[in-house]
């Protein structure tokens, strides 16, 4: 871990709400409502909350798949908002993404050397026995034969078509890749693979990822920084082993409460109840306050929580502290 590679600062994502057939427009949808956070080099932050909470959004405005209602996102420094031309285009080069279903996010039609040489043809012009050459070498980093560049996706399990993605995604030696859930939809034995490939990754190549995950489980074993999103929001930040051994935030210790522990005879700790509030009409003040087990009433419907450092590197707005 080093630098700083990316920071997201004051992230706010709005879109326009259903047009019913008579009437006015309804509220905006507050999908992302205010979020900050950095990245280093060699690092994985992870995003976890529930469905619906944002995560998504937030990788896509940084994969420029969404644009922003408010705020920077830098990348080295730099507002990707400003790039153009070879700016912008060293910017897609330098973030990849790894999607969650291995079964959509692959060209049925194409084979996999054209999956993973298409970024090399478009990027770097490469062709014939170099590109094969490179789709070859690929395919061994993630733990393919170089056989498999003859198949097509619909050849292989969900396991090898995720290492496939991954291999895409690696072919322009990018600095950062977005993994939004990218073993949610593999079975448990095939998961534990993939987890160790991506580690090893990044280990060898010296990569950043942003985890996008609801599974806690995957992020201990992944993440260095943790980012837990509610509503729109990032509630807590902390360094993985603190979040894990310390959580401070009321939803916080909900999620990891809701972890299953292999011994029946552990308590759960706090289960919360309800649901989550639209995002088009989120609670005043403290927007976790309608579900929360310690909620002051006399303060936290009527004012929102700012984030403060608690304990070294372990950021929470909640008014209990």
């Amino acid at each position: 871990m080093g630098e700083v590679l990316l920071e997201v600062e004051n992230l706010v994502k709005h879109f326009a709400g259903p047009r019913p057939l008579l009437g006015r427009r309804s509220a905006p949808v507050r999908a992302v409502d205010g979020v900050s956070f950095s990245i280093e080099e060699g690092a994985t932050f992870a995003l976890v909350g529930e469905s619906g909470c944002g995560k998504t959004t937030v990788a896509k405005m940084i994969l420029l798949l969404e644009q922003p209602t408010e705020g920077s996102i830098r990348f080295r420094g730099q507002d990707v908002r400003l790039n153009k031309g070879r700016a912008l285009h060293e910017y897609k080069r330098s973030v990849q993404a790894v999607f969650q279903d291995p079964y959509s996010s692959l060209n049925p039609r194409m084979r996999v050397t054209d999956i993973i040489g298409e970024p090399l043809q478009v990027h770097e012009s490469l062709g014939g026995r170099a590109l094969r050459m490179r789709v070859a070498e690929l395919l061994d980093d993630v733990g393919l034969s170089p056989v498999a560049a003859n198949f097509y996706p619909h050849q292989f399990s969900g396991g090898q078509r995720q290492r496939i993605a991954i291999a895409r995604a690696l072919a322009l030696r990018p600095k950062l890749i977005v993994l939004d859930e990218p073993v949610s939809g593999l079975d448990v034995s095939i998961r534990a693979q993939i987890i160790n490939l991506l580690g090893d990754l990044q280990r060898s190549l010296g990569l950043s990822y942003l985890l996008i995950s609801h599974d806690l489980a995957i992020v201990e074993h992944m993440s260095h920084v943790v980012g837990v999103m509610y509503l729109g929001k990032i509630v807590e930040t902390a360094r993985e082993e603190s979040l894990n051994t310390n959580p401070l935030h009321p939803y916080t210790k909900a999620l990891l409460a809701a972890v299953p522990h292999p011994d029946p005879d552990i308590p759960m700790g706090t289960i919360i109840s309800g649901e989550v509030a639209s995002p088009s009409n989120p609670p005043s003040g403290c927007h976790f306050h309608p579900r929360c087990p310690v909620a002051m009433m006399d303060r936290c419907p009527h004012e929102a929580p700012q984030m403060r450092e608690v304990d070294p590197n372990h950021f929470v707005s909640c008014h209990l502290y």
